[in-house]
């Protein structure tokens, strides 16, 4: 389980508005001072992510929750988004040279461009509809000052 930390921003009935800040591990790196990548880094900030979740419990605005997400999960959803469109391309790009060898090169590549967009596309619309709970990621519990929590516990007191 893949975790990180997020505070609640919006409470409505059972849906919360959670804020989680994108790190970058540039500001850690030894040798940021002379690494160009850690400039363009520092040039365009992160800016913090709001989710959307449904929960059955009942959180507060301000409080800090855990997030998780299973690796599994972040593998498919990885695999779904970089690597088929990759898949298409070239498959693309390969059948229309076999099917057609006297057409220019740039139409197999328009062909193949093409082919990648739809495939965008397509994998948009199937990630919408399959939405389910199945790429979000879930609250494993709250985080407070004067509580401990557990995964999947939602809140425990402290014990001093």
């Amino acid at each position: 389980m893949i975790e990180e930390t997020g505070i609640v921003k919006k409470v409505a009935g059972t849906d919360v508005w959670i804020e989680t800040q994108i790190k970058t591990t540039c500001g850690s790196c030894q040798v940021s001072k002379n690494c160009g990548t850690s400039v363009v880094a520092k040039a365009f900030t992160a800016k913090p992510e709001l989710l959307k979740l449904s929960t059955p419990h009942l959180l507060k605005v301000g409080q800090s929750v855990k997030l998780g997400i299973p690796e599994e999960q972040l593998i498919g959803a990885s695999s779904l988004v970089y690597l088929l469109p990759i898949f298409v391309l070239v498959i693309s790009v390969t059948s229309f040279q076999y099917l057609l060898p006297s057409l220019h090169e740039m139409w197999q590549i328009l062909f193949g461009f093409a082919a990648t967009a739809l495939s965008f596309w397509q994998i948009s619309k199937y990630a919408k509809r399959q939405d389910k709970g199945q790429f979000s990621p879930v609250i494993l519990g709250a985080i407070n000052d004067s509580t401990v929590t557990m995964k999947n516990e939602i809140p425990l007191k402290k014990v001093h």
